[in-house]
């Protein structure tokens, strides 16, 4: 395994509400002051890039070749397992992500995720009141989202409902909450975290999807920690996990596993304050990843 960690860029806002997510990965290209504090060695593998005028399922099209490029950039990696990042963005950089690492593992088992945020991202296109993408992604993975978006690389579901936990969430709607439940997923909602703790619930989770699976991926959106130590996100809501308990719970819970892969998502620079929202993404990048912290890095 490399001891450099590859970092994918996802600067698209085109399927959120809020297209200054796509300036997040952008100001993290331009401040490597972030990563030399750390000594982190990191390089920049791909750059996505797009805009436009159309919201909600006017700019599918787009979207879907977005998430192709970047699950054809992910892929060689996750075949290889070699460590990665990818920045979003809004979280339909998920869909490419994770299509890929299900794709190069599929011969291997089937891949277990850890969903992180504030929302439960899982409307269908049909269920949707704003169509906007960035709340599709789990419906995508699981099969259950538009051919073009829940077929990425293959036509099977990504994931397995037994194999998905999502936590943090608090800020939801009716159809989302009900197609979990049919289907079986395990949703932790910030009033158990904050009854049993982050790292308890954290530990619950990462037992149930590496139960049965051949590895685990860690998909993060900021707006699932507090707004006090994350203003920087696309759709703030209040009383989420503090940012560090999410440092302190990867640097013990995954140092001495095998990660599949991390995504970041919806870091939006232009709501950050005195760059919190910006160093807790490295510093998560950090916890995740530290043996990137040998040496000297590159850019």
């Amino acid at each position: 395994m490399s001891n450099s960690l590859s970092l994918f860029a996802f600067g698209s806002g085109l399927a959120s509400n809020n297209p200054d997510c796509a300036l997040g990965p952008w100001y993290l290209y331009y401040h490597p002051e972030l990563f030399n504090a750390k000594k982190m060695r990191v390089h920049w593998d791909t750059l996505i890039q797009t805009t436009a005028l159309e919201r909600g399922l006017d700019v599918l099209p787009l979207v879907e070749d977005n998430i192709k490029e970047l699950s054809q950039a992910v892929l060689p990696l996750a075949e290889e397992k070699e460590p990665f990042c990818v920045i979003g963005g809004d979280h339909s950089c998920a869909i490419g992500t994770w299509s890929a690492v299900a794709h190069a593992n599929r011969q291997q088992g089937d891949m277990g995720l850890i969903w992180i945020d504030a929302h439960m991202d899982s409307h269908t296109h049909l269920t949707s009141i704003s169509k906007n993408i960035h709340g599709m992604p789990v419906a995508c993975l699981l099969g259950e989202g538009p051919q073009g978006l829940s077929q990425v690389l293959d036509s099977h579901p990504k994931l397995k409902p037994e194999n998905l936990c999502i936590i943090g969430v608090r800020s939801y709607e009716p159809a989302e909450a009900a197609l979990l439940k049919r289907l079986g997923v395990r949703v932790f909602l910030m009033d158990e975290v904050q009854q049993r703790g982050f790292q308890a619930v954290l530990t619950e989770a990462w037992q149930q999807v590496s139960r049965t699976t051949c590895g685990v991926g860690l998909s993060i959106d900021m707006d699932a920690i507090d707004p006090l130590d994350a203003p920087g996100v696309g759709c703030p809501e209040p009383k989420g996990i503090r940012g560090a308990d999410l440092v302190s719970a990867l640097s013990t819970h995954f140092t001495s596993r095998s990660l599949l892969g991390l995504e970041l998502a919806e870091f939006n620079p232009i709501e950050d304050t005195q760059g919190k929202t910006a160093q807790l993404l490295v510093d998560l990048i950090h916890a995740a990843y530290p043996f990137v912290s040998s040496g000297t890095h590159s850019t």
